[in-house]
Order: structure tokens, then C-alpha cells, then sequence
């Protein structure tokens, strides 16, 4: 198979689909984030896990996407020093892990909504969540600084420089790491999702009665499948490299692997960019985000006219004052005429 050809689509899929990706993934989270920060629906536990979900997930998008795409036009700035080398590897591991998980404890949060147990119902509160939200912050932060200490600039196949980690024992470990950090975030979705279809659909089941609380549960539903659907690919190929990592494989063999691996990188980085484009799916949340809109426009309008209306009424009071102090000049110099 042609090096120059599996290159050719990989430029072409950097150049021309991470653009598009990219585009929509700030689009769809400013929207997600406009909507999502309205006073009626802020204070929803599940909300507050999708607000800190969208703006670790635009950081990932603006960062690592962005990086990527410059490397498409030979300008992958990580290659240019050791220590945006280090930086990038780090905030790309942290930011990978930090929106996965919150997307977990979303689902969780739902599984516990829909639960017919009072005490279940009950851990969602705002309270956890803000606890969580700072507890895996701080956790993935400081697990991930092995990242930052063990990357390095290497040339890889074609005399290409590139920014990995460095070979050794570090090798292994992100290696087995990368594998149970995509595997859990799926299984775990996967658990809380369905235990939360039995919860629904159980018929004496005190589920939320509110309106947002049936929304969020079919926003995550939809959020979760989307989640799996395209992350799966990774994690398959992962298990295929670790079975395979001490077999003897032909350089055309190599050349497929490095391609596939890319191909599944690339539906990561769709899944990043389309998650938040589905809470705009759901006719409720659409209707949310142009009452948003029409209240903000409502807002400006009202503003404008007061200030409109105090810019007349102190010009008229300017004018009045000009008038008097006019009528008195004039009586002073009819008065001095007199005189």
C-alpha cells in the first residue's frame, strides 16, 4: 500500500474534517454553555456536571484539536521546543480524562434521579457534585504530571519529527493506562445508562416528575450512546496493541497500523466535537435556546430605551436651564440698558 496515499488522506481528513469539527465543537459548547448557565436550569445537579463537561471539553477542543490541525500545514508547535513538547502531552492527557469522567457522573446523577429509592434520589444534590467536579480536577491533574516528565521529541517512520512519550518503561505504562482509561469510561456509561432505562421503565418507579429532569435523562442517553459509538474503536484497537505489540510485523503491516490508529484518533475527536452538538438535538433544549435568545434581545432593547429615554430627559432639563439662564441674561441687560 502507498505511504504517499495513506498520508495524502491523513493531510486531507487533518486539513479539511478537523476544521469542520472544530467549528462546530465552539459553536455547539457556546450555545450548550448560553443555555445551560440560564438561572432556571444552573442549579440542576446533572447541569452543573454538563456546564464543567462542555468547558473542559472546549479547553480539549481549542487545545489538542487545534494543535492537531496546525500540524496538518507543518506548524505542530509542540516539536518546536522539549517544553511545549511536555505541555502539550500533559494538557492533552488531562483534558482527555476530566470530560470522560464527568460525563460518568452525569449518567450517574441521572441513574440516581430515576431510582424509586428515596436515598438514592437524594445523593443528588449540589453539594456531591461541586465535591466531584474539584475532586477530579485535582485528581487527573496530578495523576497526569508523569506526562509532562516523560515526553519527549522523537523521529517516528518517514524521518517525521513528533512529540510522544518517551520509549521505556513509560511506554508501557501510559500504554496499559490508555487501555483501562478507555475501557472504563464505557463499561461504567454503559452500566449507569441501562440501570437508568430499568429505573424509567419500571411502573411504579418514583422518577423526577419534573420536566428537565425526563429531558436530562434522554439528553444523557443520547450523549452516552454517541459517547460509545465512537470511542469504542479505540479501545479495540488498543486491545489489538497490546496483544500484538511482540509480534514480528512487516513495514506495510506497520503502515496499516499506524493509519487505522489514526482513523480512531480522528473518530475520537468527531465524538469531542458532536457531544456537545446533542444537547441541541432535543426539541426542549432548542426551545430553551431561543427563549435565551429572545430574553437576552428583550433585555438589550429594554436597556436601549432607557437610556434613551434619560438621554432625552436630561437634554430637555439641559435645554430648560439654557432657556433660563438666557431669559435672565437678557432681563440683566435690559436692566442695565435702563440703567
Amino acid at each position: 500500500m502507498s505511504t504517499n496515499l495513506l498520508s495524502g488522506i491523513q493531510v486531507g481528513m487533518i486539513r479539511i474534517g478537523l476544521p469542520i469539527c472544530l467549528t462546530i465543537g465552539n459553536l455547539s459548547s457556546i450555545l450548550g454553555l448560553f443555555v445551560f448557565f440560564q438561572k432556571s436550569m444552573r442549579n440542576n445537579p446533572c447541569i452543573i456536571y454538563l456546564i464543567f463537561y462542555l468547558i473542559t471539553n472546549l479547553i480539549y477542543i481549542d487545545f489538542t484539536i487545534l494543535s492537531t490541525i496546525f500540524s496538518g500545514y507543518g506548524m505542530d508547535f509542540s516539536i518546536k521546543s522539549p517544553i511545549a513538547c511536555c505541555f502539550r502531552m500533559y494538557f492533552s492527557y488531562v483534558f482527555t480524562a476530566i470530560p470522560s469522567y464527568l460525563l460518568i457522573m452525569a449518567s450517574l446523577d441521572r441513574m440516581f434521579v430515576s431510582s424509586s429509592n428515596v436515598h438514592m434520589r437524594h445523593r443528588s444534590n449540589k453539594r456531591f457534585v461541586l465535591f466531584i467536579i474539584v475532586f477530579l480536577i485535582i485528581f487527573w491533574s496530578l495523576f497526569h504530571l508523569h506526562a509532562f516528565f516523560t515526553s519527549e521529541i522523537q523521529i517516528n517512520y518517514g524521518n517525521r519529527l513528533t512529540c510522544t512519550t518517551r520509549s521505556g518503561i513509560s511506554t508501557s505504562f501510559v500504554s496499559y493506562y490508555g487501555l483501562i482509561n478507555a475501557i472504563i469510561p464505557i463499561i461504567s456509561m454503559s452500566l449507569f445508562g441501562i440501570e437508568t432505562l430499568r429505573n424509567i421503565s419500571k411502573a411504579h418507579a418514583q422518577i423526577g416528575q419534573r420536566s428537565l429532569d425526563k429531558r436530562l435523562i434522554i439528553l444523557l442517553i443520547i450523549q452516552i450512546s454517541l459517547y460509545i459509538f465512537l470511542r469504542l474503536p479505540m479501545s479495540t484497537y488498543l486491545i489489538y496493541s497490546q496483544t500484538t505489540k511482540y509480534m514480528i510485523k512487516s513495514s506495510n503491516q506497520t503502515l496499516i497500523e499506524q493509519f487505522v490508529y489514526f482513523i480512531v484518533i480522528f473518530c475520537q475527536f468527531v465524538q469531542v466535537n458532536l457531544s456537545p452538538l446533542m444537547n441541541l438535538i432535543s426539541k426542549s433544549f432548542r426551545l430553551e435556546l431561543k427563549r435565551t435568545f429572545y430574553r437576552v434581545i428583550h433585555q438589550e432593547h429594554q436597556i436601549h430605551r432607557s437610556l434613551v429615554q434619560t438621554r432625552n430627559g436630561n437634554t430637555i432639563q439641559i435645554q430648560e436651564m439654557m432657556t433660563r439662564q438666557n431669559n435672565t441674561l437678557d432681563k440683566h441687560q435690559l436692566v442695565v440698558r435702563n440703567a
